[in-house]
């Protein structure tokens, strides 16, 4: 499931996404992921955090079911998105994504992430938020890992209607992740 790939890239946060080449420009059909599939969407993306440059930045699409996931199951066809990936040291990440279909909404977001991690066998604890990002009401999801790792994803909507940010954190600190969510609530 490309989607679950970044909130688990960031708790293995020296790992690349694969590369699944398609074409973008034809009906959705298969999922993919590349570097410029979706420029405009990689244009939303933060070109800097704490004044570096993304390691990683790609977008792709998805549409099968098993990709989809819970996204499929709310009546979401198709997906696409684009995200930059900051490698921070160690357990130690943020990625910053952009997702757009018809009728997306952050809720359904988090619950995609949600209910995709729930079979983890080293999930602790999940706590569920209201979030609000650049005046913009969103939701949150905690995450505490029996590693004593711990991970943060936070889904806000973008101006556009069937746009929502994702922000996951993987050991960043609250203090750290709200500060994040400051520097990209103007998204």
């Amino acid at each position: 499931m490309v989607l679950l790939v970044l909130g688990l890239l960031l708790g293995a946060c020296g790992s690349a996404i694969p590369v699944v080449s398609f074409d973008p420009s034809t009906p959705c059909t298969t999922d993919g992921q590349q570097p410029g599939a979706y420029p405009e969407l990689e244009a939303l993306l933060p070109s800097q955090y704490q004044g570096q440059a993304p390691d990683n930045v790609d977008s792709g699409r998805n549409c099968t079911p098993a990709a989809l996931g819970s996204l499929a199951d709310a009546g979401i066809a198709g997906v696409r998105f684009a995200g930059a990936i900051w490698h921070l040291g160690g357990s130690t990440g943020l990625t910053v994504a952009v997702f757009e279909a018809d009728g997306l909404t952050p809720k359904a977001m988090i619950d995609f992430y949600r209910l995709g991690g729930s079979g983890n066998s080293k999930l602790e604890k999940i706590a569920l938020s209201d979030a609000t990002v650049g005046g913009r009401s969103g939701s949150r999801m905690d995450v505490l890992l029996s590693d004593g790792t711990a991970q943060t994803i936070v889904a806000w909507p973008a101006a556009q209607p069937g746009r929502v940010f994702v922000m996951l954190a993987s050991d960043l600190g609250d203090t750290n992740v709200l500060k994040a969510l400051d520097e990209f609530g103007s998204l």
